[in-house]
Formats: C-alpha cells, structure tokens, sequence
C-alpha cells in the first residue's frame, strides 16, 4: 500500500517528535532568538516547517522564540545585508538555505561564535562547510541532499525507455549547479548516458536555454539551485512544448507540470531541521551534530504524461510517493 507523503510527513514528524518529547523537561525553553537567511520562494515551506518543528518542541514563536526573518530575498546580492541585520540582533542560531546563501553566510560570520544551521547541500564536505558528514568540527551542521541525483538518475532511466541523452540547462558560474552537475555527471558516465548541456550565464539567456531543447534528447533536467525558483512556469511550460520529460528536485514542480520530481519535501526537511535547532539552542555544539541526509519522494504527474504522450509502466507508478493525475 502507498502512503502519500502528506501521511509520511506526519508519521516522520510524529517519531521524532515523541523522543525528544519524552527526554523533554517540563519548563519551557529559555527565549531563543533565530535568523533566517532565504533567497528562494521555493524553500518558504521549509520555513514553515521549521517553525512548526520548534513549536510543537515548545519553542513558541512570539512567546519563547523570535525569528528574524526578511522572507525570501529574491537575489543572492541581499544576502550579505540580510545577515548583517541577523547578526544586529545577537542570534543564537542562523538557519541558512542552500549552499550559495550559506557560503556568503560563512564569510560574514568569520571569526564568530555563532552557530549555523544550512539546507539543503549537495556536498556540504567539498563546499567547505564541515570537515565530514558524521563529525562536522565546526560552527556549521545541517542537511545534506547527496545521492539524491543518483536514484533519480536510476527512476528516470525507469521511466523513459532506452533513456541516452539528457538535456541539462547550466550556469558554470552558479555553485550549487556546479556542485549538482559533478553528482549527476558520475551518475550518467555509470550508465553511458550523455549529458546535452544548455550553457548560459546570464539570467537573460535562461529563457533562450529553455526554449532551445534540442529534438534528438529523450528527457530534460533540472539542476538544483535557488536560480530555478523564478522559472518554473516556463521551464514546465517548454518541457511540455517540446514533449520532453522533465525531472526535478521538489514535489511542487510536479505539481507545477513536469512529469517527476525525485528529492526533497520542503516542509518535510524544514520539520527535520527543526530537530537539530533544537538541539543547538539547548546547548548542544553543531561539531557533534552529524549532518543528516534529507528524505526523498518520489512524486509523478500522470497528466503530465498524457499531454507529452509518455506511458508509465505499473510497476513505477507503485513505487512512486504522490501521484497527480
């Protein structure tokens, strides 16, 4: 039987919740400030998320905790103010989303005590950002999204017959791209499938990438990165003109119109993150805080494939998380 992830988010929730509430002392948390450093609308859920994590921890927002947070800064260009004003308010934790807003939050912070907290990254080890995954030894711990491009590399071969060559818009100048590309790049060299790739570097040439799929490709993919935030109608929208399959990362651009997506449940990852702030503002070092792998969904739009004229076997469809249809 499938369970939706809508359930799986609650019974994830529910088990670790009931650990930490039995190990949960009676008084509340001493008040604890928090700052939030996010480009992307994208990642607004794992906000939520978060928030809702703490509260039901007992850290309750305009009671025992108070998030500093400017919603999502549309440019990664903002980020060095946004943390200059965090740090105005002597946070006792940062939360930072993705590995490029992470990064400039590392170099504003240099030299300082404060704790950090970062989701998602592919490869937190090669960013910098902790010395290994299960001891990090540092000011900065979080969620790692690694591996992830290797089984939706592996459901995509699943889900589109004799898959060869694989569309890839990509900025070589955008880190998280960068970092992504060299997971997937492994990935397709294991299973002699040819990456087609649509370099631009400007945001201008995005749409011209987009709307230039090359006809001999058999499916398109989408490189994690906050970039992709304010593209996802077109980006869906080109994949279906030009009767492509298109994978992604999250489950709201499935839900947007590309046939998968195969990664992360924003709200779900804002929830586990929430765990280990916990941790962190009840005194705990982020050095000892191993980095945690994110949970993965796999989520398919049925209607999607219909208007690409693609047939999903059985045997996909019931290993799959969520079904549109």
């Amino acid at each position: 039987m499938k369970v939706s992830r809508g359930i799986l988010r609650v019974i994830i929730g529910l088990l670790m919740v009931l650990p930490a509430a039995c190990g949960r002392p009676s008084e509340k948390p001493k008040r604890a400030v928090v700052g939030i450093v996010n480009v992307t609308p994208v990642l607004e859920d794992t906000v939520a998320g978060l928030k809702t994590g703490l509260a039901e921890l007992g850290y309750k927002e305009n009671d025992n905790i108070r998030y500093f947070y400017e919603g999502p800064l549309g440019s990664m260009d903002k980020v060095e103010g946004a943390v200059k004003g965090i740090l105005a308010e002597k946070p006792d934790l940062i939360v930072s989303l993705s590995t490029p807003v992470t990064l400039k939050v590392k170099k504003a912070t240099e030299g300082m005590d404060v704790p950090v907290l970062f989701a998602p990254s592919a490869d937190p080890v090669g960013a910098g950002l902790v010395k290994s995954l299960k001891a990090p030894e540092g000011r900065f711990t979080g969620i790692t999204v690694g591996g992830s491009g290797i089984k939706a590399l592996a459901w995509l071969a699943k889900i589109v017959p004799d898959l060869k060559r694989v569309y890839v818009p990509f900025n070589p100048e955008d880190k998280a791209m960068v970092l992504n590309m060299k997971v997937l790049k492994k990935a397709a060299d294991d299973r002699k499938i040819e990456l087609v790739l649509g370099e631009f570097h400007l945001k201008g040439e995005a749409l011209a990438v987009l709307n230039n799929i090359p006809a001999d490709v058999q499916a398109v993919w989408q490189l994690s990165s906050p970039f992709w935030g304010a593209y996802m109608v077109p980006f869906t929208a080109a994949c279906i003109k030009h009767k492509k399959p298109l994978k992604t990362h999250t489950a709201d651009w499935a839900e947007a119109g590309a046939l998968m997506s195969y990664g992360l449940d924003p709200k779900a990852m804002g929830e586990q993150l929430s765990h280990l702030a916990y941790k962190i503002l009840k005194g705990t070092s982020p050095a000892g805080l191993p980095v945690e792998r994110a949970r993965y969904f796999l989520v398919i739009n049925l209607k999607t494939a219909g208007l690409i004229g693609l047939e999903i076997s059985d045997a996909v469809l019931k290993q799959t998380d969520e079904i549109i249809r």
